[in-house]
This record gives structure tokens, C-alpha cells and sequence, in this order.
């Protein structure tokens, strides 16, 4: 039963981030599964019970990484935790591109995105506050400069696949979305840090 349910969900958040949320139907998870309409129901009863199960996956996954207190001493650090980042957008890329569908039908998954949000946003900020402190980002030159970078930093990864499909860039390059978080951070950065970004951050991003 637990596998059965477990290939459901694998089905399900495929098809999803295929064809998008509102065009998969309950027959379409079933025969993608292998499984006949009735065995799906009787796990899962409806696609919105099928969604808050991906809802309850997905919130211990990205549960862990808002919990990080992003106490790195090296820009390394940050740079493999954006990698996870990164990893979750491909992985659950509906999530990330049917924003406004997810908010209209499912409020209460949209109420916690909203909690997600806020503690991203103040992740970055926490981390950019800290490594002020350790001489590794200058200090604000003017109010609310790392608030600002923080709230960009969250827009960028939420809505990187949007801009990509819009854009019609279906290439994946993580080194890209990479690229774009740390270019927020680089005015920022002292010279220490810019040494260290150079000599170790950037070659990575040119191999992807």
C-alpha cells in the first residue's frame, strides 16, 4: 500500500510539472501510475488530496533548508545551499510555476507558501547581516540595502522557471540561476570575499 501510494505521488508531481496542475486529471495520474482510477481513490480520494500530500513532502523538504541557520564560514557554503535550492525548483517545478493557479484553488497550501516566503527572505537577510559582521559583506550604505537584496534574492529563485519558460530558455543551467543570486551580493562584497568568489564560486559556475 505504501508503495502504491508512493508511485501516486511520483506520478502525480510528473505530470504536474509537465503539463501543468490544472490540466491533469485524476485518470491521467492513474494510467501514468499504472494503476486503474478506483485503486488511486482509493488512496487518494480527490487531486486535491493528492496535492496536499505533495504539499506535506515538499514542506519537509523545504522545512529543513528554512531551518539552516546559514551560519557558513565559507561562500561555498551558501553556493551548495543554493544548489538545493535549485534542486527543489526542478524537482517541483509546478509549485514554483503555477503560482497563481495554487493560490486560487488551494488557499490553505497558499497560506503556507506565504510562511515559506517570509522565512526565506529572512534567511538571506539573517545571512547577509552575519557575514557583515564577519567582514565579508561591507555594511549597508543605506537603509534597508540588505532587506532589499534578500527580497530579490527570494523573487529570483521563485520565479526563475517562470522567466525561463516565458523567455522560452528550457535549457536547464543552474549555473545561470546561480549567477544571478550571487550578482545581487557581489557590491557588497570586501575584498576579501571578491578573492575568494574568484577564485572558487566562479570557476564553478562557468563548468555548468
Amino acid at each position: 500500500m505504501k508503495a502504491t501510494k508512493e508511485n501516486i505521488i511520483k506520478s502525480a508531481i510528473k505530470l504536474f510539472n509537465t503539463n501543468g496542475l490544472v490540466n491533469v486529471r485524476l485518470q491521467h495520474i492513474a494510467d501514468d501510475a499504472g494503476i486503474s482510477v478506483g485503486n488511486l481513490a482509493y488512496h487518494y480520494y480527490s487531486k486535491k488530496a493528492i496535492v496536499a500530500a505533495i504539499d506535506n513532502q515538499l514542506e519537509d523538504e523545504i522545512g529543513a533548508m528554512l531551518n539552516a541557520t546559514l551560519d557558513f564560514p565559507y561562500l561555498i557554503d551558501f553556493d551548495n545551499h543554493l544548489s538545493n535550492y535549485y534542486d527543489l525548483l526542478k524537482r517541483y517545478s509546478f509549485y514554483f510555476l503555477d503560482v497563481l493557479e495554487l493560490e486560487r484553488a488551494y488557499p490553505k497550501l497558499h497560506i503556507k507558501r506565504i510562511d515559506y516566503i517570509n522565512k526565506l527572505i529572512l534567511q538571506f537577510h539573517n545571512w547577509m547581516v552575519l557575514n557583515c559582521k564577519k567582514g565579508i559583506l561591507q555594511s549597508e550604505t543605506y537603509t534597508n540595502q540588505f532587506a532589499n537584496s534578500a527580497l530579490t534574492i527570494w523573487m529570483i529563485i521563485t520565479f526563475w522557471l517562470t522567466q525561463q519558460k516565458v523567455r522560452g530558455n528550457i535549457a536547464e543551467n543552474e549555473g545561470a540561476f546561480k549567477e544571478v543570486v550571487w550578482n545581487q551580493l557581489l557590491p557588497l562584497f570586501t575584498e576579501t570575499a571578491l578573492m575568494e568568489y574568484e577564485a572558487i564560486i566562479l570557476p564553478q559556475l562557468k563548468y555548468y
